[in-house]
């Protein structure tokens, strides 16, 4: 799968304004997905424009969805949009008004699409109420493809995304597909199931789950840990493809391997940005407060945990006297 959501690719959260990963540049912007018409050194599309799995970074490198676009989103979003081939840009935001307006920047500065996450401090806690909401928003920017960002654990919003997806071109015909980051896999497997005639987009957000949502139909695949174990993800996608099913299940353990590690040791996008910093040479910067950026006790240990599970070696290191958050 290339690099735009409505069937060609997959979009990607992006960081640091010029800087470069394995995969090209990052966008500062938390929101703004930063799809790319080749894909990373690590996608399994080798050159191609239309394999069938993708997966993408999504570094979350900011620590808000919602906190850099109202200040000055035409400094952010403009000079994206016109460096990338498709740039899709998030505008969810707690007013609707606020949204409105950002999808209509969006638009006006030549963006690909828009994607927006439900309002999760005045909760809407019904499919009718939540769509009403989401109508409004694409149709401030009428002629840009719409794509939902399902992720409940984060909004407190538990409609389920099968239930929102039943019907939800009649009132937004520009929708296009979600990002569905949970865990109920039930719930997104009906997603799949229940909507394969409308060809929308199925993009997985639970990279510790991906294989499982590949099996049930996943398009394409947006996740933080595909800036530094994006190898082993590559790996994994190949060998699903290849129908070597056992040999893709040792991959993803391997992954889990790792991720449950980092959990255990506490992990968010603090941590994510020291991986980072260590994986990639290029110093992230702190997070925005209330966070706290990840010790240099953590560093160390997913540094160590990196090399034993072969996900790092030593020479590529680019500094290892980087501060964890610094």
């Amino acid at each position: 799968m290339s690099l735009f959501p409505i069937g060609y690719s997959l979009p990607a959260f992006w960081s640091e304004p010029g800087l470069q990963s394995a995969g090209g540049n990052m966008s500062r912007a938390p929101g703004i997905l930063a799809p790319w018409r080749r894909a990373p050194s690590f996608s399994v599309q080798k050159g191609s424009q239309t394999p069938r799995h993708t997966c993408l970074p999504e570094a979350l490198l900011g620590n808000c969805l919602l906190s850099v676009y109202k200040a000055n989103p035409l400094t952010v979003t403009h000079p994206w949009a016109k460096r990338l081939d498709q740039v899709v840009i998030h505008v969810g935001a707690l007013s609707l008004k606020e949204s409105q307006e950002l999808a209509q920047h969006a638009a006006e500065i030549g963006a690909d699409g828009i994607a927006v996450i439900a309002p999760f401090f005045l909760k809407p806690w019904t499919k009718d109420v939540l769509i009403n909401f989401l109508k409004e928003v694409a149709a401030a920017a009428p002629a840009l493809p719409f794509y939902y960002y399902h992720i409940p654990a984060l909004t407190g919003v538990k409609i389920r995304a099968e239930e929102l997806l039943d019907g939800i071109q009649d009132k937004i015909p520009t929708f296009q597909g979600l990002k569905f980051s949970d865990t109920d896999l039930l719930d997104f497997g009906q997603c799949v199931d229940q909507h394969r005639q409308q060809q929308f987009a199925f993009l997985f957000g639970v990279d510790e789950q991906l294989l499982s949502a590949l099996v049930m139909g996943a398009t394409g695949a947006v996740g933080s840990t595909y800036n530094y174990l994006g190898k082993k993800t590559s790996q994994m996608l190949e060998a699903f493809e290849r129908k070597d099913f056992s040999l893709a299940l040792n991959y993803q353990f391997c992954i889990q391997r790792f991720i449950n590690f980092v959990v255990k040791l506490g992990f968010g996008v603090s941590q994510t940005k020291a991986i980072m910093t260590l994986v990639s040479g290029i110093p992230m910067g702190p997070p925005r407060l209330p966070l706290q950026k990840a010790s240099r006790e953590f560093t160390d240990s997913v540094e160590a945990k990196l090399k034993s599970l072969d996900f790092l070696s030593f020479t590529d290191l680019k500094d290892g006297k980087l501060e964890a958050g610094s």
